[in-house]
């Protein structure tokens, strides 16, 4: 037995008996016909879809449950835009970039998470407490948050990462297997997730990535962070 496995306190729903995971199918496959009212009936979630008067810049990821084909099988998914990847990944280089400069006691100072009581009724709760504000000299004088938005606008002009279309599995789900998609498409609707569900399938339900990286000019200019405060301002003058 590998390590791996030794140490996991519940069992992959891939290594479940062929007749637990056909009656998980059959339960998930009524789910779906019940739902198809909503969803069309080749898929079901907890999340809503297509809300109306929802911002696109709201409609950028989207969960849901699918049958896979052979019978057995539910695919558990995420799916994303290309967009939202692309945000991911630049986020993800600014956070490793800022925190190569921080000291250990930096970032355990920074990071920590604190929490203040809050009387409600009989009952104490509790909630988050507000930071420090706290500014670091190899950022310029800046905060964390401040000098980390600034190299997710560096990283965007100066060498944007490659967004590629795919499908990638994840077989250590508790429920089904996980699949995680990235689209191509402004939003996240109806049509893009059951395009991305017969797009799946053709593909023979596998692990696969796009030969060619998506267009820069599909792919966003500003932070994520920039453009929502355009949003937000937006919103403002509409009130």
């Amino acid at each position: 037995m590998s390590r791996r496995r030794s140490t996991r306190k519940y069992t992959p729903y891939c290594e479940l008996s062929p007749r637990r995971r056909r009656d998980a199918f059959i339960r998930l496959r009524g789910r779906v016909l019940a739902d198809t009212p909503t969803f069309g009936g080749q898929f079901t979630s907890h999340q809503i879809l297509d809300e109306p008067g929802r911002p696109v810049l709201f409609n950028q990821w989207f969960d849901f449950l699918f049958l896979g084909m052979d019978g057995r099988t539910i695919w558990n998914a995420e799916i994303i835009t290309a967009r939202r990847h692309f945000w991911d990944k630049v986020e993800t280089l600014a956070w490793d970039r800022a925190t190569a400069l921080m000291s250990e006691e930096e970032q355990a100072a920074e990071f920590k998470l604190e929490f203040e009581p809050v009387g409600h009724r009989r009952l104490t709760m509790y909630r988050l407490k507000p930071r420090e504000r706290r500014i670091y000299e190899a950022f310029g004088g800046l905060t964390f948050e401040e000098y980390k938005e600034q190299v997710e606008a560096d990283i965007i002009h100066d060498e944007p990462p490659p967004v590629h279309e795919s499908f990638r599995t994840d077989r250590e789900y508790r429920y089904g297997i996980g699949l995680y998609i990235v689209v191509n498409a402004e939003e996240i609707d109806h049509e893009v997730v059951e395009t991305a569900i017969a797009r799946f399938r053709d593909q023979g339900e596998t692990d696969w990535t796009a030969p060619g990286p998506i267009p820069r000019e599909r792919l966003p200019y500003e932070t994520e962070d920039a453009t929502l405060a355009v949003l937000r301002a937006e919103s403002t003058e509409k009130r």
